[in-house]
């Protein structure tokens, strides 16, 4: 194993080294934490103390400053609870991090500041969530050497580790299945098309409708943004929106939103007006919300494994303070059709769903 170091010069890197694992496994171990086995516990605390340390040394005098806590930052603008989108991945990521040892500390905060959590060095990395965050605020980031994953998020060209979704394939997707019901006059609502996501999803929509020669008028392509609308639930976009549509004149037979929220706020729009959903209108959401199969009619959405965006994220973070990152990577997840009577379907159902990781992009 090779001569015994001084207690000053010994890493949590090089015990892992010794024993062939990762620091974040000697972390653990060494602090009594689950997640690892009987065996390799006791091989990590032998190498240990064989390389001057006894095994009740605490660990972080090992890791050359480090917190085991890593960073979840959510943009203020966006809506939080448990059972959000960002909430399930939220979830998804502290138990991830649970399991390897390290505390998931979250905050909010927006591209003006940097957060608390860095300025006070409380943390080993940082996972950014939302696609509200300002470019030059990410890079200032990458510059300060921040270990960093986003989600839901993305840079082009790839700068930054990300997980993804698949927006534009499940929108695709979504209006494929509109399209094969017989559906020749769609429409297209959401908060806003400046988001990164509902540009995607708005991608997905115009090229299904490209595919199939399906003309794309303007008029009922409709965003919720006017004046007086803070402080509102997400679900006042998507009424907004519709009601623009509704307004024109000659209506859609089916709707595409670019969320849920919109969805609902679209739905009960529709209702206003005296229409019915799907005979009049079917209407098709995004995000599978917990909430989206007790919609009055069931809602057909395109699901996403939030839950796995935050596991995958804290696995990625785990692989760049171990020193394995490599260049960055973006992990994208499939989007899966969930088919519920809102579109006329019968039932519930999928669809073609492709592996967890649809695709994984290096620069």
């Amino acid at each position: 194993m090779g001569a015994v170091r001084s207690k000053r010069g010994v890493t949590l890197r090089d015990i892992a080294q010794a024993v062939g694992t990762t620091t974040s496994t000697v972390s653990r171990a060494l602090n009594g934490k689950p997640g690892v086995s009987p065996a390799l516990r006791a091989r990590i605390l032998e190498v240990a103390r064989k390389l001057g340390y006894t095994p009740h040394a605490p660990a972080r005098s090992l890791a050359l400053k480090k917190t085991e806590n890593i960073g979840l930052l959510i943009h203020k603008r966006q809506s939080f609870s448990p059972t959000s989108f960002y909430g399930e991945i939220m979830a998804g990521a502290e138990a991830a991090a649970t399991e390897a040892g390290y505390h998931l500390i979250f905050s909010t905060s927006d591209s003006s500041v940097l957060p608390d959590i860095l300025n006070t060095r409380k943390i080993d990395g940082l996972i950014l969530a939302g696609c509200d965050f300002e470019v030059r605020f990410i890079r200032r980031l990458k510059r300060r050497g921040v270990p960093l994953v986003l989600v839901d998020n993305h840079l082009d060209p790839l700068e930054v580790d990300c997980v993804t979704i698949d927006n534009h394939g499940g929108a695709y997707a979504a209006t494929s299945h509109l399209i094969a019901l017989g559906h020749r006059k769609l429409a297209f609502v959401a908060e806003t098309l400046d988001n990164l996501s509902f540009s995607e999803r708005f991608s997905g929509f115009r090229a299904a409708l490209a595919e199939r020669e399906i003309p794309l008028r303007e008029e009922w392509v409709a965003t919720g943004e006017p004046e007086g609308g803070e402080g509102k639930d997400n679900t006042y976009y998507g009424l907004v929106a519709m009601r623009k549509i509704l307004s024109v004149g000659s209506l859609p037979t089916a709707v595409v939103a670019a969320n849920d929220a919109a969805a609902v706020g679209a739905m009960r729009a529709i209702k206003e007006a005296g229409l019915r959903i799907p005979d009049d209108i079917a209407i098709v959401g995004f995000d599978d919300a917990p909430w989206a199969a007790h919609l009055e009619p069931p809602l057909t959405t395109v699901r996403v494994d939030r839950h796995s965006m935050g596991r995958l994220a804290v696995r990625r973070l785990l692989e760049l303070l171990d020193g394995k990152g490599g260049p960055p990577v973006e992990i994208k997840l499939a989007a899966t059709l969930v088919v519920r009577r809102s579109c006329g379907g019968e039932g519930e159902g999928g669809g073609k769903g492709k592996s967890l990781f649809a695709s994984e992009k290096t620069t």
